[in-house]
């Protein structure tokens, strides 16, 4: 499974690594921000696709997704939404993952990748792969095997956060 969230595209040009990943994985889940309607509605076409909406997707999308998804992969119990009412500590999407009743949470937002062990459950956030946050641009890999779960950061472009601003001041010494 790759996770993606926040892509926030006018039109689905994904960076060639991202699209060489989700191409060979058997589920794409979303976590919300796609932005328009035709990029939602492209990764539907083109791939066995989970998702929820974000806070910055149209009105359309928001109309035929849900805030929240549930499904079962393998022995374990998997859940997506985009956002909790967190800054640096998860504790409130750990809460959301038991009220779900799911092993894993996967969600957006933050624009940075995250994995975090909260009790029994597992968060991740798979960051931005086209817009990160004090991160670099990437994606989630999720392998399960049973209840094994393996999750692997895959780095889909060379943008980060304040690179731009990073290789001004280098140009400048």
């Amino acid at each position: 499974m790759i996770a993606i969230s926040d892509t926030h595209m006018e039109k689905w040009m994904p960076p060639p690594k991202l699209e060489e990943l989700m191409g060979g994985a058997d589920l794409v889940v979303h976590c919300g921000d796609f932005h328009t309607y035709k990029v939602y509605k492209k990764i539907k076409r083109d791939y066995e696709l989970k998702a929820v909406f974000g806070n910055d997707d149209d009105a359309r999308i928001k109309r035929e997704l849900s805030e929240t998804e549930k499904f079962d992969m393998e022995k374990l119990k998997i859940g997506l939404t985009h956002k909790g009412n967190y800054l640096n500590n998860f504790d409130d999407l750990g809460y959301r993952a038991r009220e779900l009743g799911v092993d894993i949470l996967v969600f957006g937002h933050i624009h940075r990748f995250v994995l975090e062990k909260m009790g029994d459950v597992l968060l991740i956030s798979p960051g931005s792969p086209t817009k990160p946050r004090l991160s670099i641009a990437s994606c989630a890999e999720i392998l399960i095997d049973g209840t094994k779960v393996d999750v692997r950061m895959r780095i889909v472009q060379d943008v980060f956060c304040g690179m731009e601003a990073i290789e001004k001041v280098e140009k400048v010494r």
